[in-house]
């Protein structure tokens, strides 16, 4: 049951009688005995997330993909009655790898609200800021027409590109470990690891468009860019189904 000190925890559960996914998420802590760490963790990080403009140090941003997608990760293995070291260390690297591709996805939304979704240590090693985004996000859509504008959105592309690289390459660090400690997971908890097929397609399809992460076939628009995005998403549905029936990603 849960404990006097689980405030979060205890608000939000007060109100599952008026609340569909809060009557299921009471139902599966009792019925399963998940642990009040995990959903704390997860709905402090996302708290305090809210007030972020920008992440200090790269670091924070993989520590908010652990906070919160990982713990979904122990979470989701709980439900299926596994609790060892061995499957938590392969979720805690898909969390850090999910987290810090779902920092890159969001880079245009989230210059659309002022935010900057490469942390500050990054953008001044590579000379990123809120000007570069929006350079490099017009160059994406529109070529320039004068030759300053263009050289100017080179060098913001390159910049956010070289960024991109740097945030990715560590994310695909820890998803390809997670890939190759998989078996460590017993059969039952791998459909837990599902998530993991989406953040390497995304990985891929960063590669395909050399780390533009503004490119229009990530954040939208055009009508080619609408006919790549369907093709990885049959693409992604493809490999979600054979993850699914083989059990490995």
């Amino acid at each position: 049951s849960l404990q006097p000190k689980d405030s979060i925890l205890s608000s939000l559960t007060s109100s599952r009688k008026h609340n569909p996914t809060l009557r299921s998420l009471h139902h599966a802590i009792h019925t399963h005995g998940l642990t009040h760490r995990f959903l704390r963790r997860i709905m402090e990080a996302r708290e305090v997330d809210l007030e972020v403009v920008q992440y200090e140090r790269f670091r924070d941003v993989a520590q908010y993909g652990e906070d919160t997608v990982s713990n979904v990760l122990y979470l989701s293995l709980e439900t299926v009655g596994i609790r060892d070291e061995a499957s938590d260390v392969v979720a805690s690297d898909i969390g850090v790898g999910l987290g810090i591709l779902t920092a890159l996805r969001s880079t245009g939304f989230r210059a659309t609200q002022g935010e900057c979704s490469i942390p500050s240590d990054l953008a001044a090693k590579h000379s990123v800021s809120m000007d570069t985004l929006w350079r490099a996000w017009d160059a994406s859509i529109n070529t320039p027409d004068d030759v300053n504008k263009m050289d100017e959105a080179a060098s913001s592309q390159e910049a956010l590109r070289n960024a991109t690289r740097e945030m990715a390459d560590i994310a695909s660090f820890h998803l390809y470990r997670a890939r190759d400690n998989q078996s460590s997971v017993p059969k039952e908890g791998r459909p837990c690891l599902l998530p993991a097929v989406c953040g390497l397609q995304y990985l891929n399809s960063l590669k395909e468009v050399n780390y533009d992460v503004l490119h229009p076939s990530l954040v939208g628009g055009g009508e080619s860019a609408a006919g790549l995005e369907r093709r990885r998403r049959l693409g992604l549905m493809f490999l979600l189904g054979r993850t699914w029936l083989t059990g490995t990603f």
